[in-house]
């Protein structure tokens, strides 16, 4: 299950929005929010080791594959190939102090580009290190979309990855759907 494992640390780690504390407030509903992601790495390294985890969950006993499948979609988390999905609650406080999901050990900067266009960039020192940049745009409170080029390491050696994000507003009550 390494590569099952890994195909999940990474899909997580690279759902965080790159807010600081004191950056402007983002026009975002609060509530439960969708966020589909898409990646591809320059060598295919990446697409190798999810199709690889791909195979080793269906090669799983049924109730053990449910019970990984369910484990995922209780953390709000699907994936397939190389896009994944997380349901994340955001309230109005954490939209207002711009506290967004985001990886422990990361440092990020947010710049405006205009009311609803912003572009950021972070550095994470975590395992493994990552660093790069992006582009948001907040097409809505209620849609956001996004793209980011980054570095990270996958299997002892630097990979340079590109990472396609959007994020729809679910419903404001965030019990109701998970």
């Amino acid at each position: 299950m390494k590569y099952l494992n890994y195909a999940v640390v990474i899909t997580v780690f690279f759902l965080s929005n790159p807010v600081l504390a004191d950056a402007p407030k983002l026009n975002m509903q609060p509530g439960l929010w969708q966020h589909n992601i898409s990646m591809q790495s320059e060598s295919g390294e990446l697409e190798r080791a999810m199709e690889e985890a791909r195979k080793q969950l269906e090669g799983l006993p049924a109730a053990q594959r449910r019970m990984m499948e369910s484990m995922l979609e209780q953390q709000g988390i699907s994936f397939g190939g190389t896009s994944s999905s997380i349901q994340v609650c955001l309230t109005e406080e954490e939209i207002n102090r711009g506290m967004m999901p985001q990886q422990d050990g990361c440092s990020q900067t947010l710049e405006p580009q205009g009311d609803d266009r912003f572009t950021f960039s972070f550095e994470c020192q975590g395992n493994p290190p990552t660093s790069g940049s992006g582009e948001m745009v907040f097409e809505s409170p209620r849609s956001y979309r996004g793209n980011a080029n980054f570095t990270t390491e996958i299997n002892g050696r630097a990979e340079r990855m590109t990472m396609q994000q959007q994020g729809t507003w679910l419903d404001s009550d965030c019990g109701r759907h998970q």
